[in-house]
């Protein structure tokens, strides 16, 4: 990344985007008190309330987390356009466009850690992209077989041994070959995704199967940031403090 990108720059993104994220999603510092809204399941079935622990910012990346992503060449990949940081050392998920973080929320990555073999239930690191989104307008709690939407409804406290894929899901494909793209170690084949759960609770440590998991309300708020084609980084290392 270039040093310019490292300097402080006017948050410009298209006026379409801003105004309906600020409609949409109200800003709201870490400890605050969380808002609350309802979504309605198809055929009147109850509402499932929506809480989002994510909150859109508009704050300039450090000059640590700069350099850091410019050893993995950021600005290679993705220049000034919208792209998106998983950080597994820290269980986040942030939103960057031209050295800014426009949203930002905690996620959870694989309990077996990261890597990219096939079957290893573990997180592939390295670049990749949005390849399909998958849910548009679907409830809170929608259960998701084979990347397709069911009958089921999840709802908070519904007790279930599986690892339930909810609410939205985008499919992930990896973008360098040998490391997550091809043969054995290819996280579409993978099935990897960045989508809801029903172990809300277990969010911001490592718990899932591989896949990026987010709060239901969280992962409605990057479906709709997001276009399919969107870059997404995975990252261990935190950036040098």
């Amino acid at each position: 990344m270039s040093t310019h990108l490292s300097l402080a720059r006017t948050f410009a993104a298209p006026g379409a985007f801003v105004g309906a994220a600020i409609f949409l999603y109200a800003a709201l510092p870490f400890g605050a008190a969380k808002t609350e809204s309802e979504t309605t399941a198809p055929g009147g079935a109850e509402t499932v309330p929506a809480v989002s622990q994510g909150e859109i910012m508009g704050e300039t990346l450090t000059p640590e987390q700069l350099s850091y992503l410019d050893e993995h060449k950021w600005e290679s990949w993705v220049g000034q356009s919208l792209a998106v940081w998983v950080s597994v050392d820290e269980q986040y998920f942030r939103v960057v466009r031209d050295g800014k973080i426009l949203w930002q929320g905690p996620c959870a990555t694989a309990a077996q850690g990261t890597g990219s073999q096939m079957n290893s239930f573990k997180t592939p690191l390295g670049w990749h992209s949005i390849k399909r989104k998958v849910g548009d307008g679907a409830p809170l709690g929608q259960v998701f077989r084979g990347a397709k939407p069911t009958k089921e409804i999840w709802k908070p406290g519904q007790a279930t041994k599986e690892d339930l894929v909810l609410t939205r899901l985008l499919w992930l494909t990896g973008e360098e070959p040998g490391k997550n793209m091809g043969g054995n170690v290819d996280s579409y084949s993978r099935y990897i995704y960045i989508h809801g759960t029903n172990e809300e609770e277990k969010i911001g440590t490592p718990s899932s199967h591989g896949c990026v998991r987010m709060k239901n309300a969280d992962v409605v708020t990057v479906f709709d940031m997001l276009p399919e084609g969107t870059h997404v980084l995975i990252t261990e290392k935190k950036p040098a403090q």
